[in-house]
């Protein structure tokens, strides 16, 4: 099952590659095991744009979720949890 969210988080950085260490997820901070998978999604230039790097987390906990940064704010966004 997933749950879906489009929740603003707060994201700590690492590493050479600025991979994702933790994220601070409602119920506190959560410390990314490693990173599964990363891709872009620019589209919607001919309205409004979307423009998004996401990427699909595994937490130490071992939930896995998918966050993605918007390019155009900067902002982190938790857009669903898997089970």
């Amino acid at each position: 099952m997933t749950e879906l969210f489009d929740l603003p988080v707060e994201v700590r950085l690492g590493g050479e590659e600025e991979d994702v260490a933790a994220v601070r997820m409602p119920e506190g901070w959560r410390v990314v095991a490693r990173t599964t998978n990363s891709w872009m999604v620019d589209t919607g230039w001919w309205r409004r744009r979307v423009r998004r790097e996401y990427r699909r987390c595994v937490l130490r906990s071992g939930d896995c979720v998918e966050l993605y940064r918007d390019l155009e704010t900067g902002a982190w966004h938790l857009a669903r949890r898997y089970d």
